[in-house]
């Protein structure tokens, strides 16, 4: 089984936010430990040795900060620091391979430059092998949850899919392993006896599974899916969704909206491994 939790880090708040919430996760679900990788953008060959080895200089000293960050979080536990120059989004999904998750920040800078524009945390969220977990710089790192605990949309599109079924999952280990409830949300544009019918069907096998360990609420908002998601979203302390789309669209519409406007930390889980980047990154 696949214990490692791979973190993204770039010095910024929301990277430092991204290893605050591993290290807690990391924690509760006894995980064997994280990695914290510092990816440097190029190689570009036009630029001056000096000045490559100055960036690396620089990338390094970053990576220092996040690992010594995740060590005072997690005391005794191995912390494996990976510094690669390249392409962070394929560094990432690369890395996803033999992780039992990733999680980077929103909105970065840096060596992850490209979280600025989101362009990295959301492609990671498409196309990495493990479930992601993006978080803004307002998380919490673990400590003192929302009373709406963590929350799961179910797409009503595909109610009875992979891709509930796998987001379901991840958010029953995750309330579980820290006592909180779990919420199934249900957005339609349809009367809402027939999405309470829908959204019974789908969690009634969880509780038999779960036996009340977490307790599984279900909410029906009949609202488009994205600001039915985004309202919930203010009274959660996860909010997790399945993948689901085809090539470039593997997150959707409402994936990558979710990604731009939820207010608490989302999870992005895929049914299957999607992207077949080789799990083996040199570092430089």
């Amino acid at each position: 089984m696949k214990q490692e939790i791979v973190v993204a880090y770039d010095g910024t708040r929301q990277s430092r936010a991204a290893i605050e919430w591993a290290a807690a996760e990391c924690r509760v679900r006894h995980r064997a430990g994280v990695t914290v990788c510092q990816v440097w953008d190029g190689p570009y060959p036009e630029r001056a040795e000096a000045v490559a080895a100055e960036e690396r200089r620089l990338a390094g000293l970053r990576l220092f900060e996040g690992v010594r960050l995740a060590e005072r979080l997690l005391p005794g536990r191995e912390v494996r620091p990976v510094l690669v120059r390249g392409d962070p989004k394929e560094i990432l999904v690369g890395l996803s391979r033999n992780a039992a998750m990733l999680v980077v920040g929103h909105r970065g800078l840096g060596g992850l430059a490209g979280l600025l524009r989101g362009s990295v945390s959301a492609y990671a969220a498409a196309h990495a092998a493990c479930p992601v977990v993006v978080v803004g710089a307002q998380a919490s790192g673990g400590n003192r949850p929302p009373a709406g605990g963590v929350m799961v949309g179910i797409d009503a599109a595909r109610p009875a899919g992979p891709e509930a079924d796998s987001a379901l999952r991840f958010a029953v280990e995750i309330a579980r392993g820290r006592s909180l409830p779990l919420t199934a949300v249900y957005a339609t544009r349809g009367r809402e006896p027939e999405g309470e019918r829908a959204l019974a069907r789908i969690v009634e096998p969880w509780r038999r599974r779960c036996r009340a360990r977490p307790a599984i609420g279900t909410r029906v908002v009949e609202a488009p899916p994205l600001p039915a998601l985004v309202a919930c979203a203010r009274d959660a302390w996860l909010l997790v969704v399945g993948a689901h789309g085809t090539g470039a669209r593997l997150l959707g519409s409402v994936g990558q909206g979710l990604l731009r406007r939820a207010p608490c930390p989302v999870a992005v889980v895929h049914p299957a491994p999607v992207w077949p980047i080789p799990c083996d990154i040199p570092t430089i």
